[in-house]
Order: C-alpha cells, then structure tokens, then sequence
C-alpha cells in the first residue's frame, strides 16, 4: 500500500483517524481533502498531502486520482447533522448523495482496492427491535440525512456488483470524544452539555424530550479501528453495511449524572420538546463487525467520556 484517501480529513472523526492512522502505517502517504464546511483548519494534520475542495468538484478529485492513485477511500466528508438535513435537505442530499457517487466514480475509474464508507445509524429511523440487526427488516429513514446514507449505502452495493469496486457501509451509532466541539455539525448531547458546563457564554445546555431517550454512544477511537480493521479484511465485503457501535445503550438522565459525577460541576440543562427527525432509541448489534472485521470496543463508554472530559478540562483552561 502506498497512498490513502482521506474525506473530511479535518472533521472530528477525520482528524482522528489521521493522527491514528500515521501510526499504525507511518510510511503511507495519506492525501487529503476538505472544504472546512465542518472541519476546522486547527484539526489539519499539517503532514499529510492536502487539498482544500469539496468532494462534489470533479475538476479536484480527478486531479486527486490522477496524481497520487490512492488505493483505499475513507469518506468521512459530509453535512452530518440530522437537523440541518430537516432544514436544508436540496443542500445535504447533493453533498452526501452526489459527492459520495462521485467519489465511487473515481475509485471506479483509477482501480481503487476498497471504499470504506462512513454510514449512520440513522438509516434505522425508529428501529423496531433492539438491539438493531443490519438486515431482516425494511429500514425507514425519519430524516433527509438518514435516507441520505440510506441511499448511499445502495449505491456502494451496486457500484460493488456492477463495476467490481470492493466497497463497505459503516454504520456509526452516536460517535462522541475528544475533538467533537459542541455546537458542531457532528456533536452529541455529551459534548454539546460539555461545551455549555465549561464555556458558559456559548449558551446554556438542553435537554430534549424527559431524558429517558438512550443511545448507543461510541468512543471515537472504536470508530477508527473499525475504518482500520475494514482495510484490512482479507476478504471482500462487497457493500455490506456493518454495525459499529459499544453494543450498550445509555439514557441521556445517565448521561447527565456521569458527567456532573467526572466534571464535580452541576449541569444546568434547560428543557426543551423532542427534536424533528429525532429517534427515541439506538442500539447497535455489533455481532457482524466482530464476525467480518474482528471489531470488538477497545475503549469503554465510561473511559471515553473520562477522557472527553479532560480533552475539555485542557481546553478551557488554555
């Protein structure tokens, strides 16, 4: 392996695959892109081959492929956030569905060994059974970004069957961890109470509904070895879409007393109704990543809020 394709390479989830990724295989060059509609310039690993662009531009990707011919694609670029997908759905739908065939277009054309999509549990919508299978029942997507990866996810199969290109779904369950600024297009209700408890003036923290709603939060470093381990699959996987989640659920009324627990700050939330395109429950099935990948949590939900925790300790006393 010479060179990798990084999407979204200052994004949070971005950003910390590079840094991981460096130090597992130090002598591949890793070549990246991002137009920082998400990502934050102080997030750019400064020794990586970049290219600022969105991955919906031909003209940069075909440039991209010609000169450097990456053999594996992490797309990590999207506007990710459900509610900005409510808003907006003509703006999200043209960046996550069209700039992600594209960029199958370009693997296609430059013979790419693999394109590791990054996927989202919101293609379940309001998953019937818990814990959530990928197969055995139709999925129906409550939001635009839902249907979004849910239709992409379809194109990886078809780009898989029809053209040969090895391609596989991941579906991240609620990613949360250091680099997840509040606010941001990708922060859970963890990081977003976090900013508000130590950055007062950024606006007082909500919680939405009674707080009896759980999610299957992931530790960011899980999702990366997921991606890693994904390159490595000996075998093809063909479009399959693959759980990647902690396997456990946690109630935001939970989530609130930890962190007041790991900060000895009260956390003040000021309540507010359920969001629109919002889920009650998340809760990965995480039996095929560990039967195809050998995935299995590294970090538990409790240590990787610990460390959350200290990344935002760090910050606000900078």
């Amino acid at each position: 392996m010479k060179s990798i394709l990084v999407t979204g390479c200052a994004g949070f989830i971005g950003a910390n695959f590079v840094r991981e990724f460096k130090k597992r295989y130090p002598k591949v060059k890793i070549v990246g892109i991002d137009d920082f509609s998400t990502g934050r310039r102080d997030a750019l690993d400064p020794t990586i081959t970049f290219y600022e662009g969105s991955i919906t531009d031909r003209k940069i990707l075909e440039r991209i492929f010609k000169r450097h011919k990456p053999e594996y694609i992490f797309h990590f670029a999207a506007l990710p956030r459900v509610s900005y997908s409510v808003e907006h759905p003509a703006e999200t739908t043209y960046a996550n569905v069209f700039g992600a065939v594209l960029l199958l277009e370009m693997a296609r054309d430059h013979k790419a060994k693999r394109f590791i999509h990054s996927s989202s549990s919101s293609v379940y919508g309001d998953a019937k059974k818990l814990p959530t299978k990928e197969g055995g029942e139709l999925l129906y997507p409550n939001s635009p970004y839902g249907l979004q990866k849910y239709v992409d996810e379809h194109f990886l199969k078809l780009f898989s069957d029809l053209y040969g290109v090895d391609t596989v779904a991941l579906r991240y369950f609620n990613v949360f961890g250091p680099g997840q600024y509040g606010g941001s297009a990708y922060a859970t209700v963890i990081c977003n109470w976090l900013e508000g408890l130590y950055f007062v003036h950024k606006g007082r923290p909500f919680l939405e509904s009674n707080g009896k709603q759980s999610r299957d939060f992931c530790y960011v470093a899980n999702v990366v070895d997921a991606n890693i381990r994904a390159m490595e699959a000996k075998e093809p996987l063909r479009g399959e879409p693959i759980n990647i989640g902690h396997g456990e659920r946690t109630t935001l009324l939970e989530v609130w007393e930890l962190i007041e627990k790991y900060t000895g700050r009260k956390l003040q939330l000021e309540r507010r109704p359920t969001r629109v395109g919002d889920v009650r429950h998340t809760h990965a099935d995480i039996s095929k990543a560990r039967r195809l990948l050998g995935y299995r949590p590294r970090v538990d939900f409790k240590t990787g809020l610990r460390e959350t925790v200290e990344w935002f300790e760090k910050r606000a006393k900078n």
